[in-house]
């Protein structure tokens, strides 16, 4: 398949041969569903090995109008093909990112940065508050959603920060925010508990999901590079972003479980509701990583152990953990190589090819991405039509070859950060399509979808 500026360069073509059928009782079921639409005219017919209904069914699914309205066996209509070694998966779903922009665009902005998300196979991306000015009064997530519209390759979410005052928790904002952001060790923990608490309240009554950067500052020690959380910092905040849960009402999600003793807490007070992602480097690194990548891989919340990698990998593996986030967090290189760097790096182009190595390596199944990077993170944004491939859903899909390999070259990132912890690693397994509500993006490697087809979701229905 060759890339183009859209599916009319090479990228369709009129088919009507039947292929051999291929009867599976899950395929015969979502048949089922989406024979109503059966009437309806024929605008794409995406075809190839499609994860469905828990597993890899051959099939065509057809697309119009950005939706999905059918699926079936065989299709016939203007036809996109994947071919062998390919897969065509839900569209993924990373939601915690950090875009910058605003007074921050030197290390990020929406257009590099959802140009990155593309590149990585995602197909929507929250973006955290905390920008140059904060994204905690209703002006500022207004300009926020007005630049974001305007720039986005992908779809996006926008998140609220805790307001200074709170005149600024006005009703507008559950229009265009997807969720509210607090960082305990700043705020809770930080002088600022009674606004926390305010900003909590109002979420629960907009059911807007709580998204929580969980660590105590007690429990930080002093590093050379600066200070950091320590196992107990997270499970101590854990336990206290959880009690606040269940006395405020709020649905809260813990983002980026770094720790075994987090890990642990989390999984004893899960059936409170409660939900939690991790990330690739709290899977794949060690705090013996360190040593040799200095500041390129420093981060909140630090790296721990190999018994909390362990640890955070068997979680993922059974369903505690519910969701895998990148934590894209770019800076300029010289703030990462200063004596005390900026925490945080690169992630939207490394965390699906990391992943899909650990699916090589039999780490990881292909379900438990599905699950963690598309399925989870849209239901706990509380996104009803995307990260699914169903009828009525969004036709957002991320195509995946799970022969190719890369060896990891920041150089290449459309990331405005040029570095990467992984930077020399060899993966297998990338993305090679990410389609966003029918109209794609990225095609073999190659940016081709048009500034400002992103939509905030909380628009989409």
């Amino acid at each position: 398949m060759r890339a183009g500026s859209g599916w009319s360069q090479g990228l369709r073509r009129r088919t009507g041969v039947r292929r051999e059928d291929h009867p599976t009782d899950g395929l015969r079921k979502v048949e089922e569903r989406s024979r109503r639409t059966e009437g309806a005219c024929l605008s794409l017919v995406v075809r190839g090995k499609i994860f469905l209904a828990g597993g890899l069914l051959d099939c065509c699914i057809l697309v119009e109008n950005g939706r999905i309205v059918r699926i079936a066996r065989e299709l016939s209509g203007e036809e996109i093909r994947f071919g062998r070694g390919r897969v065509v998966l839900p569209g993924l779903v990373d939601i915690h990112v950090h875009l910058r922009d605003f007074e921050l665009s030197y290390k990020e902005d929406f257009e590099t940065g959802t140009m990155a998300a593309a590149m990585g196979g995602f197909t929507a991306v929250a973006d955290m508050p905390n920008t140059r000015p904060l994204v905690n009064r209703p002006s500022v997530l207004r300009e926020r959603e007005r630049v974001a519209r305007r720039k986005s390759f992908v779809d996006y979410a926008l998140y609220y920060g805790v307001p200074e005052r709170e005149p600024d928790l006005k009703n507008e904002i559950g229009k265009l925010a997807a969720g509210v952001k607090i960082f305990m060790h700043r705020e809770f923990y930080g002088g600022r508990k009674g606004m926390v608490i305010k900003t909590l309240k109002f979420a629960a009554g907009k059911n807007l999901p709580v998204i929580c950067h969980a660590e105590n500052p007690g429990f930080f020690v002093r590093t050379g590079m600066g200070e950091v959380g320590t196992p107990e910092a997270e499970a101590e905040a854990i336990k206290d972003a959880v009690r606040m849960a269940g006395e405020l009402g709020f649905r809260l999600h813990l983002t980026h479980l770094s720790s075994r003793a987090g890990a642990e807490v989390f999984a004893g007070l899960k059936a409170k509701g409660i939900s939690a992602d991790t990330c690739p480097h709290y899977l794949l690194l060690t705090r013996e990583n360190l040593g040799r990548l200095g500041g390129l891989a420093f981060v909140h919340p630090s790296i721990k152990g190999r018994e909390d990698r362990r640890a955070l990998l068997r979680m993922l593996r059974e369903g505690v953990i519910d969701a895998v986030t990148s934590d894209h967090a770019p800076h300029a290189l010289d703030e990462k190589m200063s004596e005390s760097p900026a925490p945080g790096f690169p992630g939207l182009e490394t965390t699906l090819p990391l992943l899909l190595t650990m699916v090589n390596r039999g780490l990881l199944s292909m379900r438990d991405i599905v699950r963690a990077c598309a399925e989870r993170p849209a239901e706990i944004l509380g996104l009803r039509n995307i990260g699914k491939i169903e009828v009525g859903a969004w036709a957002n899909f991320t195509v995946v070859d799970l022969r190719r390999t890369w060896r990891v070259d920041p150089s290449e990132f459309k990331s405005k950060a040029k570095f990467s912890p992984f930077a020399g690693r060899m993966v297998k397994g990338m993305p090679v399509a990410t389609i966003v509500r029918g109209e794609p993006v990225m095609l073999e490697r190659e940016i081709v979808g048009k500034k400002g087809w992103g939509k905030n979701v909380k628009t989409l229905r």
